[in-house]
């Protein structure tokens, strides 16, 4: 994921999550760089980055 203040690129893993200062809950993933709240990536957006992901590392074999 791309932080949406700072522009890091990141894995969600990478990320803190359930910052327990969120009211009703914490369902974000702050950036580990600045510390941003960025909404969850939608499931369909992830697939998509993982295809086109794949698709960029066989692009150099050409």
């Amino acid at each position: 994921m791309i932080c949406g203040f700072c522009g890091h690129e990141f894995d969600e893993q990478q990320g803190k999550k359930g910052c327990g200062g969120c009211p009703g809950g914490c369902h974000s993933v702050h950036c580990p760089r600045c510390n941003y709240k960025n909404p969850l990536e939608p499931d369909l957006i992830r697939s998509l980055r993982k295809i086109f992901s794949k698709n960029d590392v066989h692009k150099g074999d050409e």
